[in-house]
């Protein structure tokens, strides 16, 4: 279990989260109601903006939201169209049970298991950490980094594809043409281009992210600019076992293999082995730095 990809604390819009839900319920249980007693239909359409109003980003973890997404929608979607809204709420009348209590336990478990949404960056973040414990500097913007001797820096808005190629001279030419990495680090004169990846399972989204990373040590550039492929989580280690995992991993195996003998500059690590990688470029660094 790595701290990085822990997302553990109680959330800190859980009282919004729990007070839209109630607002959502209360509404709910109205146009039930007045469904009931055959209301008068502008009535009844007045609830129904309110129920739209009401939706926002503090809605996903609703049983109602869960339930847009049964009825294979979601729920900005149910916001904006009040005819969909009207039908989803008709099927949640009939196949649900409607009460006013929102317990706490129960919307911070929605959270928690939407939290695999935040790990996107996540593994960004831990390394600039490690990176940050070698000795590298994170910097924002071109000059420090060209200034500077062992720095770090993000792929952003700013710090974009075109921006990249402009000034290192490369080509980054993936299949996916605008595709952006992660980081840009350097040591001294050399430089690495970092994609990152964390996986705790198998499957097709997993192995095309995979694939992605093996393409990605399959790049050279003229300029001798190397590529990281970071690969870390539990299906890492399954990875980079040399057995088991099925055809699917073992041609994947081959053809890493195949990508890292064409291009010896590259590197294929996981948490250790990004570690020792530039622990040993941060102290190169600093010995040529002593002894100049």
């Amino acid at each position: 279990m790595d701290d990085a990809y822990v997302f553990d604390e109680r959330h800190p819009d859980l009282d919004k989260y729990i007070q839209n839900a109630k607002e959502i319920k209360s509404i709910l249980i109205t146009i039930r109601t007045l469904v009931k007693s055959n209301e008068k239909r502008e009535v009844i359409d007045r609830y129904f903006g309110q129920l739209s109003k009401i939706i926002g980003k503090h809605s996903n973890c609703s049983e109602f939201a869960c339930f847009v997404n049964a009825c294979d929608n979601i729920i900005a979607d149910a916001k904006n169209e009040i005819g969909l809204l009207e039908k989803i709420a008709e099927k949640y009348f009939a196949k649900r049970i409607l009460n006013e209590a929102v317990p706490e336990e129960w919307v911070q478990a929605l959270i928690d298991k939407n939290s695999s949404s935040k790990k996107g960056k996540s593994g960004e973040k831990k390394l600039v950490k490690i990176l940050e414990k070698l000795g590298f500097e994170e910097v924002f913007d071109w000059n420090d980094f060209k200034i500077k001797k062992c720095v770090v820096m993000k792929f952003s808005k700013r710090i974009n594809l075109k921006s990249v190629r402009k000034n290192l001279g490369i080509k980054i030419k993936t299949k996916k043409q605008n595709k952006t990495l992660d980081l840009i680090i350097k040591a001294q004169n050399k430089i690495f281009i970092c994609e990152a990846k964390h996986l705790n399972t198998s499957g097709g989204a997993q192995d095309k992210q995979i694939s992605e990373l093996i393409e990605i040590i399959g790049l050279k550039e003229k300029n001798g600019i190397s590529y990281v492929a970071f690969f870390d989580g539990k299906y890492s280690n399954i990875f980079l076992g040399g057995s088991g995992g099925g055809d699917k991993i073992t041609a994947q195996r081959k053809e890493l293999a195949k990508c890292l003998r064409a291009n010896p500059q590259n590197y294929w690590v996981n948490t250790s082995g990004f570690e020792a990688l530039f622990l040993d470029l941060a102290e190169s660094a600093n010995s040529n730095a002593i002894s100049k």
